[in-house]
């Protein structure tokens, strides 16, 4: 019985090391980027002039809906504060 137990243990403390991916739902990318939705969709399209194929692509959650890794978001910001022009 106390075998189980330790097993137990070991594994509550394997998942808790994992650290799971926050996702941010397009309100926040909106704020987080100052960009609009339309802006966002925008950069995502190939066929769009303002196509920028550096800006992370949506995770399908569901049907109907959509997230981005909150990681991809801040390393896509960060590159462009690296690059602007002083």
């Amino acid at each position: 019985m106390e075998n189980l137990n330790i097993n137990n243990q070991t594994e509550t403390n394997n998942l808790s090391a994992v650290r799971l991916p926050r996702m941010l739902p397009l309100k926040e990318v909106t704020y987080h980027t100052g960009l609009s939705s339309t802006t966002i969709y925008d950069m995502l399209d190939k066929r769009s002039n303002r196509y920028d194929p550096t800006f992370p692509i949506q995770v399908k959650l569901s049907k109907g809906r959509v997230a981005w890794v909150e990681s991809e978001i801040a390393e896509w910001l960060g590159c462009k504060i690296a690059a602007r022009v002083h």
